[in-house]
């Protein structure tokens, strides 16, 4: 492929280099500026700790899986899992997402399979068997 326009080419360049270290030598300032204030109770936070205190019933002595996850309009989203201990009983603390009122609880053992949606409170979650 062959170029008919050498001198058409070089000009069109030439034009394009002089713009591009022009374009260089603008300075733009943007500044903003607000003095709305926050309304009363408002945080910045988008994650808290959360205390989580879950006792399960029966059991065979070996761990269940407790998956904890957030529902929204895509479906469940996994936040963590946590065993409970032999006993199945599970107390810890987890960093969740600072706007979810509640989280989905999947329960998993070895002849179990239950899901549970459970409400945070004071920054907590609590559930008995």
């Amino acid at each position: 492929m062959s170029n008919r326009h050498p001198r058409l080419t070089s000009r069109v360049n030439a034009i394009l280099t002089a713009l591009v270290l022009a374009a260089g030598a603008w300075n733009v300032t943007v500044s903003a500026a607000t003095s709305a204030q926050p309304t009363a109770g408002f945080r910045y936070d988008t994650s808290r700790l959360t205390r989580v205190d879950v006792t399960l019933a029966g059991g065979d002595g070996s761990p269940a899986l407790l998956s904890f996850y957030s529902r929204g309009d895509n479906g469940l989203r996994l936040l963590e899992n946590n065993f409970t201990d032999a006993q199945g009983s599970y107390y810890g603390e987890m960093q969740l997402p600072a706007h979810l009122t509640q989280v989905v609880v999947v329960v998993r053992t070895a002849g179990r399979e239950d899901t549970l949606t459970l409400a945070i409170n004071d920054q907590s979650i609590t559930y008995a068997e």
